[in-house]
């Protein structure tokens, strides 16, 4: 397969896309060739098409990563040897950072500023798992007296691991260190829309396990879209799925594992509420919208998405929010002075833009916050949409689009920020930041920010679950590594027991 130099407007052209391949049992394959295509979202024009790994190589991807659990060479190593797996990972992930920030930049539409930002944390992100490892390890004695009673935890079993478009690599790195901490074997899936940062991972972990001397198949990686993952995840062998995406693709997956009581960790966003005291400071709140709105050109999973205002301060909300978000240049996502890009691919923009009109036409108004540039690519400006009652906007806006919508209590604020689409993040603003606390704590959400939209946890040792429809499972400092465990308890029995 070749692909065509592509140029853009005012840019160097660009490398020929990278070569998608499948690395299975020791092996780089070239999967088939479908007719979607990948397009570089600031021009539209085709970069290269999507590929589809074989049923068949997915079956001997599994069949080879379960005979490796079976045989216990990687699943009951030690942990040291974990850890310098880990540790080699994350020294290959640093030295390609900017490789893997430009592959992110072009599949995600993702400003290259912060793209940067995204790849430098990988490395710290898999010494964490490595951390992570230390903390849990892999058995400890319990009390009981004078007998020997161990709690073993130990990999559960082949992991499948299925990575979204909006922050491709990052979380595809974080998933797989967690699940090697761990000791399961790993099969790594990118999304269709975003293959090329995790094509670099991929080749950085093969290296890593060769040069440590691993059965290769530790770890592998095959590509493809709801094809390729319905038949990774439907197979008994795999014994963890851990998928971040949408809420059609989690019910899906969650089908397919429930046969087999497969263990799945699944995150699949939401429509994350914002509530706005009245003794709110405007201008840092609206500074605060603006950057949680647009982080990850608007696809932030926790990202703000329904925000409630007191009727009084409405307007003056939505116009100092209008003019922040004016304030960020709209660019090519090659373009440093860049802090909004396109949106990834044309499908993604189409569906925002539907649910703009159809939000319209139940009875809002959607206010336009700057303009985008004529390179002829997926853009969009940052929209708010207002006047609207709170119950009309129930589902989540996966893009750079909020809206906005008066309350009289916080009462009935709190109320209106519960719906079927809930539960993943939230936020609350107000200068009275006990009385904000408080609030925060009535919100049923993962995690709820107060006068802020950070990308980061709120603390390093910070974890939460998933609630209601925005997943199963969670994350923090020990969940994830944890998830790809599973305990037992071996020991000598007590004979003093009645029964």
């Amino acid at each position: 397969m070749t692909t065509a130099k592509i140029v853009t407007a005012n840019f160097e052209p660009l490398q020929n896309a990278r070569q998608q391949r499948d690395f299975i049992d020791d092996v780089w394959k070239i999967p088939f060739a479908t007719s979607a295509t990948i397009d570089d979202p600031n021009t539209g024009d085709v970069r290269q098409y999507q590929v589809e790994t074989p049923a068949a190589s997915i079956d001997h991807a599994i069949a080879v990563a379960a005979k490796l659990h079976a045989e216990g060479v990687w699943a009951e190593s030690t942990l040291d040897r974990r850890s310098a797996l880990l540790d080699a990972f994350a020294a290959g992930l640093a030295a390609r950072a900017d490789d893997i920030a430009y592959e992110d930049a072009l599949a995600s539409g993702n400003p290259i500023g912060f793209a940067r930002v995204m790849a430098s944390s990988l490395a710290p992100r898999v010494r964490g798992a490595r951390e992570q490892l230390e903390v849990i390890g892999d058995s400890g004695r319990l009390e009981a007296g004078d007998r020997t009673v161990l709690q073993l935890r130990r990999a559960v079993g082949p992991a499948a691991i299925l990575a979204p478009w909006n922050a491709p690599t990052f979380v595809a790195v974080a998933k797989t260190a967690s699940a090697l901490a761990a000791g399961c074997p790993v099969i790594l899936k990118p999304s269709e829309w975003a293959p090329g940062g995790c094509q670099i991972v991929a080749e950085i972990l093969v290296d890593a396990v060769r040069e440590s001397g691993l059965p290769p198949a530790v770890f592998q990686f095959v590509h493809g879209g709801v094809k390729a993952g319905s038949h990774l995840t439907a197979d008994a062998r795999i014994r963890a799925i851990s998928f971040t995406g949408g809420i059609s693709g989690g019910r899906a997956i969650a089908a397919a594992a429930a046969p087999h009581f497969t263990a799945v960790q699944l995150e699949l966003g939401g429509h994350n509420p914002v509530i706005v005291h009245r003794d709110a400071d405007i201008g840092k709140t609206a500074t605060a919208l603006a950057e949680g709105m647009t982080k990850l050109n608007g696809t932030w999973c926790e990202g703000p998405g329904k925000i409630l205002v007191p009727d009084e301060l409405h307007d003056d909300l939505v116009d100092a929010l209008a003019t922040a978000l004016k304030s960020i240049q709209i660019g090519h996502c090659l373009n440093e002075a860049s802090g909004l890009g396109p949106q990834a691919y044309a499908l993604q923009r189409s569906r925002l833009t539907g649910q703009i009109d159809g939000l319209v036409g139940a009875g809002g108004e959607a206010i336009a916050a700057g303009s985008i540039p004529d390179f002829g690519g997926w853009f969009i400006a940052p929209t708010l949409v207002v006047g609207l009652p709170a119950e009309k906007s129930q589902e989540e806006l996966f893009g750079p689009v909020v809206t906005m919508h008066k309350f009289g209590s916080t009462t009935d604020a709190l109320a209106a920020a519960h719906g079927p689409q809930t539960g993943l993040a939230a936020y609350v603003f107000g200068t009275d930041v006990d009385a904000a606390l408080q609030t925060a704590s009535k919100i049923i959400a993962g995690e709820v920010k107060v006068n802020g939209c950070k990308l980061d946890d709120l603390a390093p040792d910070a974890e939460q679950s998933f609630w209601n429809n925005a997943g199963i499972g969670g994350h923090g400092p020990t969940d994830m590594v944890r998830f790809f465990q599973g305990r037992r308890v071996v020991g000598v029995d007590d004979p003093e027991l009645l029964i």
